[in-house]
């Protein structure tokens, strides 16, 4: 958490200080941007139809692990209500088995989270992909001398803000 202020804090004063070495004069000349990043990205449609996807995606794997958990809890119960009644043999096989049954959980549950974490970075991957390149081109296409990330600044006049119009050009890329 320390580690993370520390890095905003020298963000932001080098940004501070990027800023404030222009000189005045050349200042007033300049048209500054800003956007909020995160949201610009997170409201575009392909974001949200991807974390649709993504939730889709969660659904399905909680069922799957649901589906095998009832199933390692009914072996659970039919060996504790059978034990006395088998044999050694045969105690020890569904003994086995159950491991086996517990060790797939594991596995599945891993492999669940492994997938959702790769879906999301393939969301996040696609729209980032094209930000830094929609950024570019308005901010050559408006003219403006910079567009900062939002986290940048303390205060800045919302007149700056560019956010909705980088995420609609976004929302245009294929």
């Amino acid at each position: 958490m320390q580690k993370r202020i520390h890095v905003r804090s020298i963000i932001a004063s080098l940004g501070a200080m990027m800023i404030c070495s222009v000189t005045l004069a050349h200042a007033e000349g300049m048209k500054l941007g800003y956007v909020d990043v995160k949201s610009a990205m997170e409201n575009t449609a392909a974001y949200q139809q991807g974390m649709k996807r993504l939730e889709s995606l969660k659904a399905q794997k909680v069922k799957e692990l649901q589906t095998l958990g009832e199933r390692i809890s009914q072996s659970e119960k039919d060996m504790l209500g059978q034990s006395m009644a088998m044999a050694p043999d045969q105690l020890a096989q569904k003994q086995q088995d159950l491991k086996s049954m517990r060790t797939e959980f594991q596995r599945k549950q891993q492999d669940a989270q492994e997938a959702l974490s790769a879906e999301q970075n393939r969301i996040q991957i696609n729209i980032g992909s094209k930000f830094e390149k929609v950024v570019t081109s308005y901010g050559k296409k408006g003219k403006y001398d910079m567009i900062m990330p939002k986290p940048m600044f303390l205060y800045v006049d919302p007149k700056h803000d560019v956010t909705a119009a980088i995420t609609k050009l976004l929302d245009a890329q294929k």
